[in-house]
């Protein structure tokens, strides 16, 4: 089948319209999925392992990557990823389209199908990362029924480009999430940002319980991915000696990274104690994370380990999305005064 720009033509359309076929991805589809990623991205995808037919293909039988593709006249001519975390949780990652059939509404049709997916796995909820260099990827998830919940700075290194938009710093994303299961949650929210993570749990339609909270087994857990330069620190608890311990993490981390991140497990008791620690080290508000780790929600927090944070270019679509950058911005001059 050749891809020709006549796919627009009026009396051409409508018939590839009706024929698409989305459906999950099988043996035999990577090289197909491999000519898309190089008709949109040419060689300047970050992930090079998604030039390798065998990467797509060895994600048939995974049962961790879940891909979703749209299928026209036998040909692959969209995909759609889902990386399922955990056993409660899932991502939303890359989407792509060839060129010669953008506008026929493939992204929206995978994404439902994605989203139908990940309630087979039975998932909890799913989230998406939209990178800020322009507002289609947060439309998008909008019109999917993602809330937007968290703001990241910094996470998207300056070699990344997005087509022909690029920042000379690095770039932020904006976290949406769509939460399936919505029982009740018991929480400790800390007084300094109660009200904004407390209208997260209202706008996700999440009931706060005044039942007594199940106490964590203390613990600090590292990670890192020294390919985007990003780490973080997740906290579940109080740990003994909890500021040494996490002052000997948060310096191994500062050596590779430049932004770290702070998961604080919304079932930690002193949470104001340590968000009160957390922000004397100039570490400000990111924003909520639900179901991220093993099941429970966590406050973000975030730290910028270098001066080439692009804090201003980020673009917003929605009216919270200015909200939050704002909220965000102003958090972090906060912290510095500290």
């Amino acid at each position: 089948m050749n891809f020709k720009s006549t796919i627009f033509s009026p009396l051409f359309y409508p018939k590839k319209a009706q024929n698409v076929i989305i459906r999950d991805i099988k043996q035999g589809d990577g090289k197909d999925i491999v000519e898309i990623f190089r008709a949109n991205y040419f060689d300047t995808y970050y992930k090079k392992s998604f030039y390798n037919p065998k990467t797509w293909d060895d994600m048939v039988n995974s049962h961790i990557y879940y891909p979703v593709v749209a299928e026209i006249e036998g040909k692959v001519v969209g995909e759609f990823l889902l990386k399922k975390n955990d056993e409660y949780n899932g991502e939303i990652l890359a989407v792509v389209v060839h060129p010669d059939f953008k506008g026929m509404g493939l992204m929206n049709r995978m994404f439902d199908y994605l989203i139908e997916k990940a309630k087979s796995l039975n998932l909890k909820a799913i989230y998406g990362e939209a990178i800020m260099f322009h507002p289609f990827s947060q439309k998008a998830n909008l019109k999917h029924g993602m809330i937007e919940t968290a703001y990241q700075l910094g996470e998207v290194a300056s070699w990344i480009a997005q087509k022909d938009v690029k920042f000379d710093k690095r770039s932020g994303t904006l976290v949406g999430y769509l939460v399936f299961d919505k029982k009740k949650r018991s929480v400790y929210v800390p007084e300094v940002y109660k009200k904004i993570i407390l209208d997260r749990y209202k706008k996700i339609k999440i009931p706060i319980s005044k039942a007594s909270i199940r106490p964590l087994k203390p613990k600090l857990n590292k990670w890192e991915n020294d390919l985007l330069k990003v780490g973080g620190v997740i906290i579940d608890g109080m740990v003994k000696n909890f500021e040494n311990r996490f002052n000997q993490l948060f310096s191994r981390l500062k050596v590779k990274n430049d932004m770290i991140y702070a998961d604080i497990n919304l079932h930690t008791k002193e949470i104001d104690r340590i968000v009160k620690f957390l922000n004397k080290k100039r570490f400000f508000y990111s924003g909520v994370l639900f179901y991220r780790y093993g099941g429970y929600d966590y406050l973000r927090l975030q730290y910028e380990n270098t001066h080439n944070i692009e804090e201003k270019l980020n673009v917003c679509y929605s009216d919270y999305c200015k909200f939050l950058k704002k909220f965000v911005l102003k958090d972090k001059k906060r912290v510095n005064h500290l």
